[in-house]
């Protein structure tokens, strides 16, 4: 038998402060561990965002899958050191290649798509 603990997570998105820091805090009132966000240009920033969560709880926070395609990899383990910094370590990164929206997210953004096989390199030189 494992003494290893299961943790549970919610996956919330903000629309504005008031109602963000009262999502983290009920996800924190319910007991879960953890309150992630996913990613996309049709939501706010995820790090912003969690790092205001994280700031009004004492939950562990972290991305739903962050789409590598929209940050270069250096950015992208930037934010996510600071983020794990600010909180005292309760940062968890999620990261992948991105779902079918991210290529048009990511020509908003003027950043190369790439194919599979180069998505999949940028999220290990990202964790690199």
């Amino acid at each position: 038998m494992s003494d290893r603990k299961f943790r549970f997570a919610v996956v919330a998105t903000p629309q504005d402060s008031s109602q963000w820091r009262s999502t983290a805090r009920r996800v924190a009132e319910l007991g879960y561990s953890t309150l992630l966000i996913p990613d996309g240009l049709q939501l706010l920033s995820p790090f912003s965002s969690l790092a205001m969560a994280a700031s009004v709880t004492d939950l562990r926070v972290g991305t739903f899958v962050l789409a590598a395609p929209l940050r270069p990899p250096r950015s992208a383990a930037w934010e996510a050191h600071s983020l794990s910094v600010l909180t005292d370590g309760r940062f968890e990164l999620g990261i992948g290649t991105g779902r079918p929206a991210v290529r048009q997210f990511a020509q908003q953004l003027g950043l190369h798509y790439g194919s599979a096989a180069e998505r999949l390199a940028q999220v290990g030189q990202t964790i690199d």
